[in-house]
């Protein structure tokens, strides 16, 4: 059976011993992946494992305009698969539970655990008491137990995102810049720092994340460029801050997810968000009733309802997952087309993976990145030029990603890693200067 063709494999369990396989093409992954839907024996659980892979393929096949989805015939059994075969692929087993009928003690669940490929195990539970869904007696140090669970409340799809960051189909560097008016929303602003931090997220709050003696406008825009999205907490009096404006025209411009969150009070909302963009919230959305300031005649909103939160950091984390599609999409499409107007440089669009540069003899690997290049873009980059080096001597290795912004330690540090890695490093907005080079051949 030949996946090489996919991006993405689905695996899924639609009865006790049978499966159904579909492979994903043009998909604008950070990564290819195999990704196989086990129950744990109950015709409950198989239900929610074919409900998320239908929102699994919706979200696949919404996640760039070439996707295309195929029936794979032939795939072994989870239980049977081989772990040799498509070894750059990284192998996720998602085992989803129910109380019905409790987690059972499987050797192969083990084979799908390896450092080697970052390949794992994830367990995904309905809300309930964590020991109603696995047997007895089971060790601590046993798979089952050695495994941080996901859990849902209301659907399986609010999983979903953290199943895609898992199998590296987004990422697993989830990072949120909150945007917010102190006096309006701080404890709103604190909870949802907590929360998605919980979560596993990288949160940029200004009451935390910037130390005292920095430039606060540019670390601003610095962490901008880091974050995947902007959590706008659009309260009456936000748009009279002097940021606002700027840290939305830098969401648009970057292709960030933006989410609004709108306090119950806003009459007059910002034109400037879509409204699909859009959660408004209720009064009775919050613990308690908003503090009153009469002086400042303003009012300061508090902290959500346990269920209304759930319910917000989904959307956040839905929000978060399509903005790294979308980002990742447009950059590559962008680097086809800016490229290919030079007639000297060959490039064909892939979806996942390094892109092949090719001028004259040179064969040259570009590596497109949606946030500022770190150890692992270079690490993976240098892996590829290794490969290429041994069919093309004058090949180098190149990284596309957000640079304009970086503070000097941070243009330091990159410094550093481009010499250790022999990787020329080229900001996204420079992209006719990577033409030029990349066509003359002049890396001055």
């Amino acid at each position: 059976m030949d996946l090489k063709q996919y991006d993405i494999v689905v695996q899924t369990e639609v009865s006790e011993g049978k499966f159904e396989c579909r492979g994903f093409s043009g998909v604008p992954a950070a990564r290819r992946s195999w990704i196989a839907i086990v129950s744990s024996g109950s015709d409950e659980g198989r239900l929610s494992a074919a409900k998320l892979a239908e929102e699994m393929e919706a979200a696949l096949l919404g996640s760039g305009p070439q996707v295309t989805v195929n029936d794979i015939d032939g795939a072994l059994a989870p239980s049977a698969t081989n772990h040799s075969d498509e070894a750059d692929r990284l192998k996720l087993l998602v085992l989803v539970g129910h109380a019905n009928h409790r987690f059972q003690d499987q050797d192969w669940y083990g084979n799908w655990e390896s450092d080697q490929d970052q390949s794992g195990v994830m367990i995904l539970l309905p809300a309930g008491k964590y020991e109603d869904f696995f047997v007895a007696g089971l060790p601590d140090e046993h798979l089952l137990h050695r495994v941080n669970t996901a859990s849902w409340s209301d659907s399986i799809a609010e999983v979903l995102p953290s199943v895609f960051a898992r199998a590296d189909v987004t990422s697993n560097f989830s990072r949120v810049f909150i945007s917010y008016r102190r006096v309006e929303t701080l404890p709103l602003a604190l909870q949802l720092f907590d929360r998605l931090i919980k979560e596993g997220f990288d949160v940029f709050l200004d009451r935390f994340s910037i130390p005292p003696g920095y430039d606060f406008q540019s670390r601003l825009t610095q962490e901008l460029e880091d974050k995947s999205m902007v959590v706008l907490l659009e309260s009456r009096h936000l748009k009279d801050s002097k940021w606002t404006q700027h840290e939305i025209d830098f969401a648009k411009r970057r292709q960030l997810g933006l989410l609004a969150l709108q306090m119950p009070d806003v009459q007059d909302p910002l034109i400037s968000i879509n409204p699909d963009a859009r959660e408004k919230l209720e009064l009775s959305d919050f613990a308690r009733p908003p503090l009153e300031d009469d002086r400042a005649k303003v009012k300061q909103w508090q902290t959500l309802n346990d269920k209304v939160l759930d319910r917000v950091v989904a959307r956040i984390k839905k929000a978060h997952a399509d903005a790294l599609f979308r980002r990742r999409h447009h950059l590559r499409m962008d680097l086809v087309a800016v490229l290919g107007a030079d007639a000297g440089v060959q490039i064909s669009y892939t979806a996942v993976g390094p892109l092949n540069v090719v001028r004259g003899a040179d064969s040259h690997v570009l590596w497109p990145t949606t946030r500022p290049p770190e150890v692992g873009d270079f690490r993976s980059i240098y892996g590829a030029l290794r490969v290429h080096k041994d069919r093309s001597v004058g090949s180098c290795a190149i990284i596309v990603g957000p640079l304009a912004a970086l503070e000097p330690n941070r243009q330091e540090q990159l410094k550093w890693l481009r010499d250790v890695s022999q990787c020329r490093a080229f900001d996204e907005g420079n992209l006719p200067e990577l033409a030029r080079q990349l066509g003359s051949g002049d890396w001055s």
